[in-house]
């Protein structure tokens, strides 16, 4: 029960990976292995650091609060994508293929660990297994971060492209929604 528990968090706190790859997918940008693995990486370890420290974090940063401040990132940045779509003018040429930097896998690794940071103190208040949670944490933040990337890429992307920074903006904000919504 312990693990089912453990994947479950794990499930909720990475599935803004799985948005954040879709994301990235239809605007024909590819996450390289190694761009994955270090946003990956950057949440598990803020996941570890959250667990170790949730006792004292509780009294300070409730789990509510921080959830609440990713969806607003998400919800911003979704509206940047929309705002950015609405303000350019319409390209006639193919948008050339282009792969997430390093540094932007940082900045995103960041951004995704703010929700973990929350399943962080609430799964040490639970007593879950902390290194039971950080490794499902990189595990499911490596394929959730692949599955997104690679549908979007695929079959997104190929069929409505022409409104990939309207598809992608939508999703950031009905992430951002969901979760001030549903606490996970």
């Amino acid at each position: 029960m312990s693990f089912l528990l453990a994947l479950l968090f794990t499930l909720s706190s990475n599935l803004d990976n799985f948005v954040m790859g879709l994301t990235y997918g239809v605007k024909n940008e590819d996450i390289p292995l190694l761009s994955n693995i270090i946003i990956s990486f950057i949440t598990t370890f803020v996941t570890y650091l959250s667990m170790l420290f949730g006792q004292l974090i509780t009294h300070l940063v409730p789990h509510k609060f921080s959830n609440e401040l990713g969806s607003v990132i998400f919800i911003l940045m979704g509206a940047w994508f929309i705002g950015s779509d609405l303000l350019k003018k319409q390209q006639i040429a193919q948008e050339k293929h282009r792969d997430l930097s390093i540094k932007g896998a940082i900045i995103l690794g960041f951004l995704l660990s703010i929700n973990n940071i929350g399943v962080g103190i609430l799964g040490s208040i639970t007593q879950l297994n902390i290194m039971l949670v950080v490794t499902l944490t990189f595990i499911t933040g490596v394929g959730l971060t692949y599955a997104g990337n690679n549908l979007g890429d695929h079959v997104i992307g190929k069929v409505i492209g022409k409104y990939n920074d309207i598809i992608s903006g939508t999703l950031l904000i009905g992430l951002g929604v969901l979760s001030l919504l549903f606490t996970f």
